[in-house]
């Protein structure tokens, strides 16, 4: 009798220990499919978001690779004037063309998600390699050589200007920012003194350089262009 009782016990308790196992097991799928639940939907968050940024960043790079292009057209004319290839002047654009020559636009990113996917050690959710490489390749700049690019170009824009302002009035360039627009009447107010800058070799020299690494900026932005495109595209794939 007793060892029957003792069996009998013995068999409880293990049904006992059985079901308590089910249930932490169960518990721990249940707390795995809430982790990974609000793990994905963290994951879709940031893609959302940095689809956004990316689409905004392409506007934005568009849209300065356009401004970057109309001031090298304007940047040749005032070449064209200093070289006396020039077959018919056309005062206005030129004057237009002592500010915008010398106007380098300045790329610049939203990288916002990016940076908070970084320092919110929240990467881990980004298992693909392929789209770690791509947002990588976009955001992480060349510190020393971004640092060297804008350096090349206040110096270039600093001595443009400063050697030019020796040949106009201030108010040239005071009237261009305050409107926020090309010059449109009344050139002769800015005393622009032609025959002096056309004999003035350094400016032709800032000028030629200018235009030279024009090209470069160029190509920076169509290589930004490309690869914030490329990101894009495999972004949305990854939905």
């Amino acid at each position: 009798m007793m060892k029957n009782n003792t069996i009998k016990y013995l068999k409880y308790a293990i049904g006992e220990i059985a079901l308590v196992m089910i249930g932490i097991l169960l518990a721990l799928q249940v707390n795995n499919w809430n982790e990974n639940r609000k793990n994905n939907n963290l994951r879709q968050s940031f893609i959302d978001n940095l689809i956004v940024d990316l689409k905004n960043d392409i506007e934005n790079l568009e849209a300065l690779n356009v401004i970057n292009t109309n001031a090298e057209t304007e940047g040749f004319y005032l070449e064209s004037f200093l070289d006396n290839s020039l077959i018919e002047i056309d005062t206005l654009r030129l004057t237009n063309s002592l500010i915008f020559c010398g106007y380098v636009p300045n790329k610049s990113l939203i990288s916002s998600t990016y940076n908070d996917l970084i320092n919110s050690n929240n990467i881990h959710l980004f298992k693909d390699m392929e789209l770690k490489r791509l947002l990588d390749e976009y955001y992480v700049n060349n510190t020393w050589f971004e640092l060297l690019n804008t350096r090349i170009l206040q110096t270039i824009w600093y001595d443009y200007r400063d050697e030019m302002l020796k040949f106009h009035s201030p108010k040239l360039y005071q009237d261009f920012y305050e409107f926020q627009k090309a010059i449109d009447s009344n050139p002769s107010q800015y005393q622009v003194q032609w025959d002096q800058i056309k004999n003035n070799d350094y400016i032709k020299t800032q000028v030629g350089m200018i235009g030279a690494y024009r090209k470069l900026i160029r190509q920076d932005f169509d290589r930004y262009i490309l690869k914030a495109k490329t990101t894009l595209d495999y972004l949305e794939k990854s939905r």
